[in-house]
């Protein structure tokens, strides 16, 4: 700022806590809560499981050696170090050291190896 000059911010922000702010509390900060698909609304208001009516993936790890994965569309990228599969709603990438698909049908695999991360993209 030039000589002579003189901000008016802390000024006008101490003058202006009264009516701007008011009626909000600004010390408290409300965390959003991540958005839910219009499905995942409705199974859960239906009590019903989301793979049922949003065709949600399934994966269910068994140690760190093998992973069922249900619900899958196609299946993206697969070599031995990485499995990559296209759900309904996400991809699901597979990190690991010899991976090896054992079996795949329309909507299931299984996954033998090391696995080492599951990710979400």
């Amino acid at each position: 700022m030039a000589k002579g000059l003189k901000s008016s911010h802390k000024k006008f922000k101490k003058e202006s806590k009264d009516t701007l702010y008011k009626g909000i509390d600004t010390r408290k900060v409300k965390k959003l809560a991540p958005r839910s698909s219009y499905l995942e609304q409705l199974s859960c208001s239906l009590n019903l499981p989301a793979d049922v009516i949003a065709g949600a993936p399934i994966v269910t790890a068994t140690g760190r050696n093998e992973i069922c994965l249900e619900n899958y569309k196609s299946i993206i990228e697969y070599n031995q170090d990485l499995v990559k599969v296209q759900a309904k709603s996400c991809k699901i990438c597979i990190e690991g050291k010899e991976l090896n698909i054992l079996y795949f049908t329309e909507d299931e695999m299984k996954i033998r190896g090391y696995i080492k991360a599951i990710y979400y993209l």
